[in-house]
């Protein structure tokens, strides 16, 4: 800690012994640097500010049914446009007289110059609702050039703001009208087209039952369904068929009269009464059995008849009469219509499904074209829709605008500060005062650098690494103590002198300034 002490001053007592040198540079620096200062042109400013309000009543009515104007970005784009050249050209032209008579050269160099010290900024404001504040800012020598600059600006800003966007909504409902009239022309060419595919390929183009192969499926299933259906009414025929042909429904079954059965019965109960009375070889029974045996056989031939469907013998057996035997078969009747219908309707289903198998290599071709131009119609029918609503918001919002959708407000008018608001004098005195005294004291340092003495005994032990055996001090005289007063005296009020004249400098730094601009116009 006291080696760090230690050399901080030695360091400040090598500065010390140029102490004169640094007072000298500080002097030159801040004389030269307050002259430049002072001799800056003054910069004035001018400003306007430009209120749009896009939350007006009527907006919030039309909002969602009209084309909503994005203002931030038209408002942008007229500003963009504001700093281009041929709007900047209008504002040197009706601004800066001498602008008509300069050279090319020259023109060019004040358009680029307007364009260098003009800013036009957007910022939100807070007025119950969200809004734009626009301010048209511009710099110049001269104060009165840069409020008529200013003034230009904004009658230019409000005239593009306003008027261009009238003329873009005309031309942007004539683009939508010639666009509607185009995707007319190519719906009605989707719709011909599409019908006359249609007609063309009749039979093959997809319905409400699907695409081919989802009708070829739903036809496969149906045909599953009748075979199935067919098959239980041919088992249900078949069944009646069996019931028929056997014995049940004729035994039993004879009316009255003299048919087989009841000669039958009668001849066994004549039988059976004989045999109570005489024995089997009395000639009366013989004579009984033998009529019995061929009763029974006629009866038998008479049932192989009736189950081959003999008219005659149906009627000689009486069968003809009995209910159930005519119940079998109406049934029987009814089932074989029913077996002949899903026979037709199963034969229609296979023809149906052959038909559709030899459309396999067409029908998806012709599906996939359909289906583009069913996507290319819907397409061009959105689009047209579209279109049409497009233009039946634009014409509603060109109404709402003509009604004020947008309200602007010229806030303040063109306005321009009485001071400048370029060179700060003030603060760059004070830095020039403060860079004189620090270069003073750097180069105060160079020279202690440059020329260096040993000021301690420890600084001389230090570099030749031998031990110091004694010091020799120097005895000042009278007359040199008093000369060493004087100096200190004559650099403290060199020093006071300067940061005197540099707060003179701040009080006087605007007539002072005059004054100088004065001498060298």
């Amino acid at each position: 800690m006291n080696a760090a002490v230690d050399f901080i001053l030695e360091q400040l007592r090598g500065i010390w012994r140029f102490r004169w040198t640094a007072m000298l540079v500080a002097w030159i620096v801040c004389l030269a640097g307050w002259l430049v200062v002072l001799g800056m042109p003054d910069t004035y400013a001018a400003w306007a500010r430009v209120f749009i309000d896009t939350r007006t009543r009527l907006s919030q009515v039309t909002q969602g049914i009209a084309v909503e104007s994005n203002i931030a970005t038209e408002a942008a784009s007229v500003r963009e446009a504001l700093l281009g050249g041929p709007q900047l050209e209008k504002v040197a032209r009706l601004a800066i007289p001498s602008y008509a008579n300069a050279a090319p050269a020259q023109q060019s160099a004040i358009i680029e110059g307007l364009r260098t010290r003009l800013l036009v900024e957007a910022t939100g404001e807070q007025r119950n609702q969200p809004a734009d504040l626009y301010t048209i800012t511009y710099t110049d020598p001269d104060r009165r050039q840069a409020h008529r600059v200013v003034d230009q600006l904004l009658r230019l800003f409000l005239a593009n703001s306003l008027g261009g966007s009238q003329e873009g909504s005309e031309q942007a409902q004539q683009f939508l009208t010639a666009q509607i009239a185009d995707y007319d022309k190519r719906l009605q060419a989707a719709e011909q087209r599409l019908a006359d595919f249609k007609r063309e390929n009749a039979g093959m183009v997809p319905g409400a039952t699907g695409d081919y192969f989802t009708r070829l499926r739903g036809e496969t299933d149906e045909l599953e369904k009748e075979r199935l259906q067919l098959t239980l009414m041919e088992q249900k025929r078949d069944e009646l068929n069996r019931q028929l042909t056997s014995e049940q429904p004729l035994v039993g079954g004879a009316g009255s009269g003299g048919d087989t059965a009841t000669q039958i019965r009668e001849t066994q109960a004549k039988l059976d009464e004989l045999l109570l009375r005489f024995t089997d070889n009395h000639p009366d029974v013989i004579a009984a059995r033998r009529s019995l045996d061929d009763l029974k056989k006629r009866q038998q031939t008479e049932m192989a008849a009736v189950k081959r469907g003999d008219v005659t013998a149906i009627a000689d057996s009486g069968l003809g009469s009995n209910p159930v035997y005519q119940g079998m078969r109406m049934q029987l009747s009814q089932v074989e219509v029913e077996v002949a219908a899903g026979q037709r309707q199963v034969a229609a289903e296979e023809a149906k499904i052959a038909d559709l198998r030899k459309m396999i290599t067409v029908a998806p071709g012709v599906e996939a074209e359909f289906a583009r131009l069913n996507r290319d119609y819907d397409v061009t029918r959105s689009q047209y829709q579209s279109l049409v609503d497009r233009l039946a918001r634009a014409k509603i919002s060109d109404k709402a605008d003509a009604t004020g959708v947008v309200r602007f407000e010229v806030v303040e008018p063109p306005t321009g500060s009485s001071n400048p608001v370029s060179p700060d004098r003030p603060r760059l005195i004070f830095v020039v005062l403060l860079g004189g005294l620090a270069l003073g004291l750097g180069v105060a340092y160079l020279m202690h650098q440059l020329r260096p003495v040993f000021s301690s005994a420890r600084q001389l032990t230090d570099l030749t690494q031998l031990p110091v055996l004694g010091v020799v001090s120097m005895t000042w005289l009278e007359r040199h103590r008093a000369q060493e007063r004087r100096a200190m005296w004559a650099y403290s009020a060199a020093t006071c002198v300067l940061v005197l004249l540099a707060v003179v400098m701040l009080l006087t730094e605007t007539f002072t300034s005059q004054f100088l601009h004065g001498l060298i116009a």
